[in-house]
């Protein structure tokens, strides 16, 4: 989706991560989960395309969730608003229908996790390039290259199938260094070869012409006073007549060489350029940019900047009655997906505890200091240590006390029914057994180190690398962009 073949314009710029590695390098440099906008209809309908099955749409976002909430990451699902246009290309869009049972259920889930959602005026990929711009989001996931016309910076274009699977990133000033094209020759292209809101484009040109004359730069200094001006402010007819102009000539003549030859048979539209289609692009109309969200948009903010932790108890009902999972498997299935990851998180939050307490102690604080406990009971011993390629990091591998897995059935056993779905799934293995897969884990070594120091006089596994900066999502300075 988006303009075509714009995606084989910038790849010049692609680079390779895996969310693995982005999340780590969140946690290393920023003190903090990935924070990340999903575009939702592109996601759920990428989702779709892979299963087959009842509910299967649905499971299959689950496990995608339960992989957010093992990385630490923080997510805002985003979902289009009454105002997306119905067509797109002339052909119906993909997205989710305000009244549906699927609808209700993905955004349940959304909550049990305690994750975030935000409801678009229009369109899901402005609103979410808008939370990047704000600086509320750190990257946007999304196929649709029409989110770099609407701003966003850093995007991941698809979902990774597997753990530790790269995936193409793009940052706006990669695309800039590498191929010298910015938003607004981006939004020139759109106009030139067509998008999702104007099919026509121009006949006879196609992308790559479009970005030759994007290089010609006619048209910049009229994108930057819009983007100037806002919406309102009526456009200086002699200077875009100036842009439709100097395009024709250079279409025509090849004055500035940037053009493969000449196009002495392409006639520019009377009507072009669309400027509605720019206006929508530049200032696209967005909630988080309306000032009665202000405090909406703050709430928002704070939530992706803390880690949550799921509601526990809700989430195994609805997965229940969702998936129609008996209790024991449901167990089984939650300690061997969800245990891990609840684990780790425990850590993360403890060495985060840890490490903002800086006023000195008193005395009182060793009689009620109930974080000191749960540290000392919850990991039995460190067994070895590595460096971990796929991510950059150094981790180590822990042996978790039984105490915690126990703990964490509790939460998930108490709305359970243990007389539904019998006949569904093989119900069969104790429960005591399911420990013995899950009581062992590799976990960064960071907050083992601040935590349990004492328990790192173990052999390494491996010769230790030096982290290195150069190949990680690393968002650069930049100039303001259009």
């Amino acid at each position: 989706m988006g303009i075509a073949e714009l995606w084989k314009v910038i790849s010049p710029a692609e680079r390779q991560y895996s969310l693995e590695q982005l999340a780590a390098h969140s946690f290393k440099y920023h003190k903090r989960g990935l924070r990340i906008a999903i575009d939702v209809a592109l996601w759920c309908f990428q989702a779709k395309s892979s299963v087959i099955g009842d509910s299967s749409e649905l499971r299959s976002l689950f496990f995608r969730f339960c992989r957010l909430y093992g990385l630490g990451i923080r997510p805002v699902f985003v979902f289009d608003g009454s105002n997306r246009p119905e067509y797109k290309r002339n052909r119906m869009i993909n997205t989710i229908p305000i009244e549906t049972e699927f609808r209700q259920q993905l955004i349940q889930l959304i909550q049990f996790f305690q994750f975030s959602q935000w409801h678009a005026y229009g369109e899901a990929e402005a609103e979410c390039a808008m939370l990047q711009r704000l600086g509320i989001v750190d990257l946007v996931l999304t196929g649709d290259s029409d989110v770099f016309l609407f701003g966003a910076q850093c995007v991941m274009r698809r979902w990774p199938s597997k753990p530790y699977e790269p995936v193409a990133c793009f940052d706006q000033t990669w695309i800039t260094d590498k191929t010298g094209l910015d938003r607004s020759d981006l939004i020139l292209i759109a106009l030139l070869r067509g998008s999702d809101y104007d099919t026509k484009g121009t006949r006879g040109i196609g992308t790559l012409v479009a970005a030759q004359l994007a290089h010609c730069q006619f048209h910049r200094s009229l994108m930057d006073d819009i983007q100037l001006t806002g919406r309102e402010v009526p456009l200086d007819n002699e200077r875009v007549q100036h842009m439709y102009d100097d395009l024709t000539y250079e279409l025509h003549h090849n004055r500035t060489q940037n053009l493969s030859r000449k196009h002495a048979g392409v006639v520019l539209d009377p009507k072009f350029p669309d400027f509605s289609i720019v206006i929508d692009f530049i200032h696209p109309l967005t909630n988080i940019g309306r000032k009665a969200s202000i405090s909406k948009a703050t709430r928002l903010a704070d939530n992706l900047n803390q880690p949550q932790e799921p509601q526990w108890t809700e989430l195994a009902r609805f997965c229940q009655r969702a998936f129609h999972w008996p209790a024991n498997y449901l167990l089984k299935r939650f300690s061997s997906v969800l245990f891990p990851a609840y684990m780790i998180n425990t850590l993360r939050r403890l060495a985060a505890s840890q490490a903002s307490v800086q006023r000195p102690v008193r005395l009182d604080d060793y009689y009620r200091d109930k974080a000191r406990q749960v540290r000392q009971n919850i990991i039995v011993q460190v067994t070895t240590q590595k460096y971990l390629q796929e991510t950059q990091e150094h981790v180590c591998r822990v042996e978790w006390d039984m105490s915690c897995w126990t703990e964490f059935l509790q939460l998930l056993k108490t709305k359970l029914d243990y007389t539904a779905y019998l006949e569904q799934f093989d119900n069969s293995e104790p429960e005591a057994h399911l420990f013995d897969q899950v009581k062992r884990q590799w976990v960064p070594l960071n907050p083992i180190r601040s935590l349990y120091p004492h328990l790192l006089s173990v052999k390494k596994h491996k010769k230790e690398e030096p982290f290195s900066t150069s190949t990680v999502f690393i968002v650069p300075k930049r100039r303001q962009p259009l």
